[in-house]
């Protein structure tokens, strides 16, 4: 339209007319980028991506990326645009978007352009709901709710994938299947607080799996922590601050001579990968088998991880998530820092795959304050259970009617 409306012939530089980005530029260009490329036909425009720029018929080109490179947003002081598109805008505080709200001024031959701001949005008691829902078609806000029902290009079964995989999470639902922005605040909890008391009182008798897990510390203020679990529960547990990768290797061995476990399952990122390094050759001299899972949060699909989710981390969070919402977990140990862990995940959707909240955004006074080591350690666990070997024990009864006894097995 734009190029139609001025005549705008094909130019050296073309005009800067446009931004679009969203929180973290990995996501746009993992998601949004690759939805641009799916549906704009490819002989409209080229791709820059070094300058993070869609060039459009040689004469117009759209800044691109995401708000937390100080690269792009620099350019914010000095740009001039017509329009911005915000994907997921939910993700972003209203306050970061008032420079690129200023860079809307681009003149064109002395005309004005009408500016626009584009968002979109999962449901979210954020500030998109006030402007938007509550208060929508005023001051020229229009707000369009798109349902799955809307959507040709959805995966016949993706309605009922979602009824399944949010099936603890009621609100959840009505948010992402029917548009409902009455989400209660919590709701985007992956463990509720309910779910974490009942699992004090649930008794479950399973077949025992014993698993060592571990998460090493990263930096001065986190804390290692090595957990050892009789199927859901905590039944050993070492706990410090950062120590070398000797002495870590060395507890973890104390406490499998303990537990006896057949699997271990170890954190790999930073110290993690030489803690793994050093047991590896130990457990070789152990009178039983041991499996030792070396456990990589940024795994994709790739590395096997579900299409339903964004990475390795999201997978055994979710899989945490789900065993306490269906009541699947029993625990007797209490510890206020596994509660305060556990009860501060957050989780959203890109697209069609569940994100788990970064340690880093974790991290920050607003959110957990701290790194989630206690939660980080247990969920590895819960994740690393489904790979550990069944113990059972031979029990004997005597029958008084037929006067013979048999064997049965059982946990």
């Amino acid at each position: 339209m734009i190029i139609d409306h001025f005549k705008l012939p094909p130019l050296k530089n073309p005009i800067p007319i446009g931004f679009m980005g969203r929180l973290r530029g990995v996501d746009f260009d993992d998601t949004t980028l690759d939805s641009w490329k799916a549906f704009v036909p490819e002989n409209v425009y080229t791709i820059n991506s070094k300058n993070k720029e869609i060039i459009v018929n040689k004469r117009l080109k759209i800044h691109y990326g995401g708000l937390d490179s100080e690269k792009i947003t620099k350019k914010f002081n000095s740009m001039e645009i017509g329009f911005f598109c915000i994907d997921q805008a939910e993700e972003v505080e209203e306050d970061k978007l008032t420079e690129l709200k200023l860079a809307c001024r681009r003149t064109i031959n002395g005309e004005t352009l009408p500016y626009k701001y584009v968002y979109s949005a999962n449901p979210r008691d954020c500030y998109l709901k006030k402007a938007f829902v509550l208060n929508g078609n005023k001051d020229g806000r229009i707000y369009l709710p798109a349902l799955p029902s809307d959507n040709d290009y959805l995966p016949k079964d993706y309605v009922s994938r979602m009824e399944y995989v949010l099936r603890n999470r009621p609100a959840l639902l009505a948010a992402y299947k029917d548009g409902c922005w009455d989400v209660l605040a919590g709701a985007d909890l992956v463990v509720q607080r309910a779910w974490i008391e009942r699992a004090y009182e649930t008794k479950l008798h399973n077949a025992v799996k014993k698993v060592i897990t571990v998460d090493p510390a990263r930096f001065g203020d986190d804390e290692t922590v090595i957990y050892g679990l009789k199927n859901t529960d905590i039944v050993d547990n070492d706990i410090y601050g950062k120590r070398d990768a000797d002495y870590t290797a060395n507890q973890v061995e104390k406490m499998a001579f303990r537990l006896r476990p057949s699997v271990i399952v170890i954190d790999i990122i930073n110290v993690g990968l030489a803690v793994a390094t050093l047991l590896r050759p130990k457990m070789k001299e152990w009178d039983w088998k041991c499996l030792l899972i070396e456990f990589n949060g940024t795994e994709r699909q790739k590395a096997g991880v579900p299409d339903a989710f964004y990475n390795r981390r999201a997978e055994a969070t979710w899989t945490a998530g789900e065993m306490f919402g269906d009541n699947k977990i029993q625990l007797t140990f209490k510890d206020e820092e596994l509660e305060r862990d556990l009860n501060a995940y957050k989780y959203e959707f890109k697209g069609d795959q569940l994100i788990i909240q970064s340690k880093k955004e974790m991290k920050l006074a607003k959110n957990l304050g701290k790194s989630p080591d206690h939660g980080d350690a247990y969920v590895m666990g819960l994740w690393a259970l489904s790979y550990a070997k069944a113990e059972y024990v031979t029990k004997h009864y005597f029958n008084k009617q037929k006067k013979k006894s048999r064997s049965y097995m059982t946990a």
